[in-house]
């Protein structure tokens, strides 16, 4: 086996031993991969406003909602492409009261437009009963009836709502194709909102009258806080790091990225937002893009997600060989320092592939299906898909390789873990595979199934990879928990070899015992190993299970999750060429009780590397005098030498001085920085480098 295979990711140790033997374990099917077509695709496609261009198809009759062998029947819906790539946030809990959300289309036959599109919504005020026994409000039959109609709880039609608890308050923010819309009430009581609030400030990003508007929001709640992210229609120059674009008077330019990712904050529940259409540092020209300086660089798609906890605030983004980053920011949104976890790829990085025709050179990468989890220490927790890319040398970047596009569809079978204690140094590591249904479904060989379309209707979910969608939870003891959706090897939609495979949910616990370890654990099957369902009563009879959304944190030692099942793989929307037909589908929600009897897995020591190392453990700076009446000087005392750009920005995100590349020295160095020339008021200083970035404040008087 080729020792480039898990691509730098560096070596694991032994499953079973304390040894820190160098092992690594393999994931791609080489065999399989002999039959998998490259196929070129948009490293960021994704199902607009409108839906996809295709032939209509005529709807199957209704028909009752598909649940799942396990959990309860909260909602259906007939509009079941719930995310173009990560996880929604779509259950919020305080004490006993629990809130969940999904997309929902109530009417048959409105494929592909949906115009009858709205949030669907459940309520539960004693979540810490043991299922099966949780009261739901709208019962457990789904919620399409009286008192919802076609658009759920919003007047308008909406898409992707995210639901929170701050304050007392069920807060619930959606798309609408003009902007995003919030409604709220008080917690299981009273009416929502009418008509839903519209929140404008996600339709003013290029300006006063510019028609932007805001799409795919995630959004989380930490104390009276809540936190939000969204992909903005601008199209923009949007190089400078950290600029607070959408204030008045900063009007963009033609743009290098399109669709770029913005932050928003209130402090109030919802009720003010002191923070608008932000530009985390990471979501940079420099940072996002891996091609030329004159590539447009797509960032949009849900390849992106949010966390919260206490103060602490982290967001990622990246898919398909883009630089993937994570932004944090301790001071609860307010300042960020960024780290590249993935990208900028080097020989170390690529695998050689030998396909039937030549010898590929491969990378493996994030799909775009993220999760964040933030623990009670502060520490973040990053979870991914993962997609096999075609790799081109960089013409911008010698010695180095960028994606070309196309990918193997299925080929990468591995979810993808990352954190900024243990593994601060790393690229991510690979914690699971695929989980195997053989031999008794009987087919030979064993494998995923090999339609004869060159692998896309492999690809039900877009671009997704076969582990994918994952959503993490963590406990008051640090431990941390991901479900994700995985594919089973020898299952098929059809029963025959070419048919479609099937995903069920697994569950996988990580814990950390010192020492700089990760302790990792066997994955269980949610419904056959913690259920006791017989191995091939859901997973033969067609039952597909996609989209968990889990309450990020174990309350009362139990997991709280939702999904979508239905018994055919894919939706109605994708993949665009043969889409699924439109049926309802079924929306579950179901409780994991806590412990499980887990089987320790392997071992991971870190730091593994020295390559991708966090602004805040590099990198420690402060002004003085500051304020200043003019000039101030920079103390940077960093761990490691490093050459770095120092730019100074004022609150609009305009650049007012940039110093040349310094080569800078570990230890303490001071750089002046002369305000003089600039106006009073408040302006951030950035120390980028390849591997940091960090922005900090000074004030003018």
């Amino acid at each position: 086996m080729n020792k480039k295979l898990l691509l730098g990711l560096l070596a694991l140790a032994a499953a079973h031993s304390a040894a820190e033997a160098q092992s690594r374990r393999p994931h791609l099917n080489r065999a399989a991969l002999l039959n998998s077509r490259p196929v070129r695709v948009s490293k960021h496609i994704a199902i607009d406003e409108a839906g996809p261009v295709r032939p209509a198809t005529a709807a199957r009759s209704p028909q009752a909602p598909s649940p799942a062998s396990w959990g309860q029947l909260i909602g259906q819906t007939t509009y079941d492409l719930q995310s173009n790539r990560a996880t929604a946030n779509r259950v919020a809990i305080t004490g006993n009261a629990l809130s969940a959300v999904w997309t929902q289309s109530c009417n048959l036959g409105s494929a592909p437009n949906f115009n009858n599109r709205g949030a669907g919504y459940n309520f539960a005020a004693d979540a810490s009963v043991a299922t099966p026994g949780v009261s739901f409000a709208n019962g457990t039959t789904g919620n399409c009836g009286a008192g919802f109609g076609n658009f759920g709880l919003t007047s308008v039609r909406t898409g992707w709502p995210e639901v929170a608890h701050v304050n007392g308050t069920e807060v619930v923010v959606a798309h609408t194709g003009t902007g995003l819309v919030k409604t709220t009430r008080p917690a299981g009581t009273g009416n929502w909102s009418t008509p839903s609030q519209s929140l404008t400030f996600a339709q003013n990003i290029d300006g006063p009258g510019s028609g932007a508007n805001g799409t795919w929001p995630r959004m989380v709640a930490s104390g009276n806080t809540l936190h939000l992210i969204y992909t903005s229609s601008i199209s923009g120059n949007v190089d400078a790091p950290q600029s607070p674009i959408g204030q008045p008077g900063n009007v963009l330019q033609p743009s290098d990225i399109v669709g770029p990712v913005v932050y928003s904050r209130s402090q109030d529940g919802g009720a003010t937002w002191d923070k608008t259409n932000y530009l985390p540092p990471m979501f940079t020209r420099m940072d996002i893009g891996t091609g030329s300086g004159t590539d447009t660089v797509s960032i949009g798609g849900d390849s992106y997600a949010l966390a919260a906890n206490g103060t602490n605030v982290a967001i990622t983004a990246g898919s398909f060989g883009d630089n993937t980053m994570v932004a944090k920011s301790t001071d609860n949104g307010s300042t960020w320092s960024t780290t590249r976890i993935d990208g900028h790829f080097t020989d170390a990085d690529t695998i050689g592939v030998a396909t039937t025709t030549s010898r590929e050179i491969t990378v493996l990468a994030s799909d775009g299906a993220m999760a964040l989890v933030i623990d009670d220490a502060g520490t973040t927790h990053w979870f991914s898909g993962s997609q096999l890319l075609l790799v081109t040398p960089s013409t911008v970047r010698p010695g180095e390789w960028i994606p070309s596009g196309t990918y193997f569809p299925d080929a990468a079978r591995a979810l993808l873990y990352w954190n900024d204690r243990e593994l601060r140094f790393s690229r991510p590591i690979i914690i699971a595979e695929l989980d195997t249904l053989c031999p008794s479904t009987g087919f030979t060989p064993c494998t995923l199934a090999s339609p004869p379309d060159g692998g896309q209707s492999r690809q039900p979910y877009n671009v997704t990879g076969p582990i994918s969608m994952p959503t993490a939870i963590t406990d008051a003891n640090g431990d941390v928990y991901v479900i994700y959706a995985g594919g089973r090897i020898g299952t098929s939609n059809d029963g025959t070899a070419d048919g479609q495979y099937l995903r069920d949910l697994y569950l996988q616990r990580l814990t950390f015992p010192g020492g700089n370890q990760v302790q990792v654990y066997q994955q269980k099957n949610i419904s056959r190993d913690i259920e006791n369902i017989n191995d091939g009563a859901a997973a033969l009879n067609g039952e597909e299970s996609a989209y968990p959304s889990a309450y990020h944190k174990v309350l009362n030692n139990k997991i709280h999750y939702q999904w979508m099942s239905d018994f055919e793989p894919g939706n109605a929307l994708q993949p665009t060429a043969s889409p699924d037909p439109e049926v309802e589908n079924a929306v579950m929600y179901a409780q994991i009780s806590l412990p499980q009897p887990f089987t320790p897995d392997f071992v991971v020591s870190g730091p593994l590397s020295v390559r991708n190392e966090s602004a805040a453990n590099v990198l420690s700076a402060f002004a003085a005098p500051n304020p200043t009446t003019g000039k101030t000087t920079l103390s940077l005392n960093l761990k490691q030498d490093a050459r770095a750009t120092i730019t100074v920005r004022n609150v609009l995100g305009q650049e007012v001085l940039r110093l040349p590349a310094t080569a800078l020295r570990a230890g303490v160095n001071s750089v002046s920085l002369d305000l003089s020339g600039e106006g009073a008021g408040v302006y951030f200083y950035t120390v980028s480098a390849d591997n940091f970035t960090l922005t900090q404040r000074v004030v003018k008087q």
